[in-house]
This record gives structure tokens, C-alpha cells and sequence, in this order.
């Protein structure tokens, strides 16, 4: 089944439980777009949160041509 998903980043301080950056991707961002950094297999593997790894991060600033911050943790997030 094709989902139409929409991604978030949101980012977190190191110890703390509190979102204080929040980015929609734009829609070109999709999750065939994103399965190999993700290293998803299954459509289904999108629908949920996952902390980025630093070169995780790297790769979605560079697909989206967008500069995130380095100094919390980042999560993708996506929704219908």
C-alpha cells in the first residue's frame, strides 16, 4: 500500500524531552526518497519516529539543500 506521507525533523536538547526545533520537509521529500538513508525496508517502516544518526543528517540536509542544527538530537517524523 502507497502511503502519503509528509516528514518532520524535530530536535531535542541533550537531556531533555521537550521539541525546540520543528521542520517540515517539503513534499518532494518522499519515502522511496528517504529508504536508503533510512535503511527502511517496508513502506511501513516510515510510519514512526527515529533519532538520526550524524550521517543520517547529513544526507537529508543534503537531499532537501536545508542546514539543521548540530547541537540536539534530531528525529524524522512523518504523518499522513
Amino acid at each position: 500500500m502507497k502511503y502519503e506521507l509528509k516528514f518532520q525533523i524535530y530536535g531535542i536538547p541533550e537531556n531533555d524531552d521537550l521539541a525546540v526545533f520543528e521542520m517540515d520537509l517539503s513534499r518532494s521529500i518522499t519515502t522511496d526518497a528517504l529508504k536508503p538513508i533510512m535503511a527502511w525496508h517496508e513502506e511501513e517502516d516510515a510510519m514512526a519516529s527515529h533519532r538520526l544518526s550524524a550521517k543520517q543528517v547529513t544526507a537529508i540536509e543534503n537531499l532537501a539543500m536545508i542546514e539543521l542544527p548540530k547541537e540536539l538530537m534530531l528525529y524524522l517524523s512523518s504523518c499522513e
